[in-house]
């Protein structure tokens, strides 16, 4: 299922009455604006009052654009045909949307590991607990996020770092009955047909940098549905943080991409560099001439790892120190092997003449 955006719900309504530009009269603050926008004029903290009732509204700038419909701010060349102000201003307004115009899944973060975490680990999770609320609410609404924490293990540690209060729900259980737990070691990957508006994701609230619960979101909800987001049944290339697993999710539940263009899209640096080491080191080939043994990367394969992941030089220096070193080599080099043999479980070809008039670039 293809999900709209709160704000492409509320662009519509806007074109609807024919307003194409509102104007956003205080400074915009951090996140998606105009879907933060949609929720609080859904939710009546906001309302949208037009000229005719307003009054004079000065022209502004385009600040952001959904569908044909603009939403401006500040100073510029634009006319308004209504103003977006607070409910405490004496207006009607224009009714246009209500809060159960937004159906979405809802994302759960359980905690029931949190015990286990050493203090910087419990840090990182509390930081990307509030980057995922705030990737939420540019997506969906404030009310689609929460974290499940049964025995209140987390709650202390929310209170003292979310102030003065946390800004989202802490639940004793899932609020949705239909439950799908996001597990990197599912046997299976997510589709949209596995998701629709009753629906709870639910991440495992784990930040193991020293692998010690390595597996353990298995036992999340062990009767539940278990999903992984992966890019062709792989997991590499998908990030391992929440608040990074939350944007690629949201993305992927509204636009008609494929998750595997999704996945690229939202790749981050490190995802990148953990590409380039362990697809590199995995299909180096080792190659002997009389200099030696050369650690040998195809040309074909170098150019289609570059292209599919938007890999650059950067990456694959990296890439090279993971492995000491590797050459790029032409793929017309494999015509000239003459013989294979294995050395400490490895093997090793051999050519006709020297691997130097098949390199295409060193990577020391």
């Amino acid at each position: 299922m293809v999900f709209k955006r709160a704000k492409e719900i509320f662009a519509e309504r806007l074109k609807r009455a024919g307003i194409k530009n509102v104007k956003y009269l205080r400074k915009p603050g951090r996140g998606d604006l105009f879907n933060r926008l949609a929720y609080l004029v859904a939710t009546g903290r906001f309302k949208v009052v037009g000229k005719e009732e307003f009054g004079e509204i000065l022209p502004g700038r385009i600040f952001d654009s959904v569908d044909g419909v603009n939403l401006l701010f500040s100073s510029g060349n634009l006319e308004a045909d209504a103003a977006v102000v607070k409910s405490t201003f004496d207006f009607e307004g224009i009714r246009l949307i209500d809060k159960d115009d937004f159906r979405y899944p809802d994302i759960a973060v359980d905690m029931r590991f949190f015990p286990s975490l050493i203090d910087k680990e419990k840090k990182s999770l509390l930081n990307q607990l509030e980057i995922t609320f705030g990737i939420v609410k540019d997506y969906f609404t404030p009310e689609n996020f929460y974290v499940i924490d049964e025995k209140g293990f987390s709650v202390f540690s929310l209170k003292s770092f979310f102030t003065p209060a946390v800004p989202f729900k802490i639940c004793s259980e899932p609020l949705k009955k239909k439950i799908i737990v996001l597990d990197p070691n599912a046997d299976e990957t997510l589709t949209r047909d596995d998701v629709d508006e009753n629906t709870v994701l639910v991440f495992g609230g784990i930040v193991d940098h020293g692998e010690r619960l390595k597996g353990a979101t298995a036992e999340i909800y062990r009767g539940a549905v278990h999903r992984k987001i992966a890019y062709k049944g792989s997991i590499l290339p998908v990030s391992d943080r929440i608040n990074e697993l939350t944007k690629l999710l949201c993305d992927f539940l509204t636009c008609e991409d494929s998750l595997e263009e999704v996945v690229r899209r939202n790749l981050t640096r490190q995802a990148k560099l953990r590409i380039a080491r362990e697809m590199v080191a995995e299909r180096l080939i080792r190659i002997k001439d009389i200099n030696g043994v050369h650690k040998c990367l195809l040309l074909s394969f170098y150019s289609q790892l570059a292209e599919e992941f938007s890999l650059k030089d950067f990456h694959f220096r990296k890439a090279s120190k993971h492995v000491n070193g590797f050459t790029v080599v032409k793929d017309e080099i494999l015509d000239k092997i003459i013989k294979e043999e294995t050395v400490k479980n490895r093997k090793i070809f051999q050519i006709e003449g020297l691997i130097d008039e098949y390199v295409v670039k060193k990577y020391p």
